[in-house]
């Protein structure tokens, strides 16, 4: 799915979503990412679960170390869980509460065009999203 192009105030907006993937329109121009992806600090990167069940059990805090990493920098986490909307794993909601992290999560199609118009507004928060085929 295409998106608008829009400006981000320097941030990495993104441009398009689906096939497993996500494109990000950057300054040094375009950059895709297959997979899921993590933006931090502005910055798009792949991110190791596929799926909403590769995010259960044990791996769950490892999984969000760098976004918990982040704790008194962002005010939230925005997750996009794919196609549909999805609870979010459980216990998700517990450790991130323990980092005074927020937690808004969406359909991945609505988590792309939220985090495009936070962007622009200058917010800080953290994304990840499982990608739409």
């Amino acid at each position: 799915m295409q998106l608008v192009a829009a400006t981000g105030k320097g941030r990495p907006l993104i441009t398009a979503y689906g096939a497993g993937g996500f494109r990000f329109g950057l300054e040094t121009g375009d950059k895709r990412i297959e997979g899921s992806v993590l933006i931090l600090a502005d910055t798009p990167s792949a991110w190791g679960p596929l799926t909403m069940v590769d995010l259960a059990g044990a791996s769950l805090a490892e999984h969000f170390a760098p976004i918990l990493a982040l704790k008194g920098k962002i005010e939230f986490v925005l997750f996009g869980t794919g196609t549909g909307i999805l609870p979010p794993p459980v216990g998700l909601r517990d450790i991130l509460k323990g980092a005074e992290i927020g937690l808004e999560i969406m359909p991945t199609p609505a988590a792309c065009r939220t985090y495009n118009h936070l962007a622009t507004e200058g917010r800080h928060f953290a994304v990840a999203m499982i990608p739409v085929t």
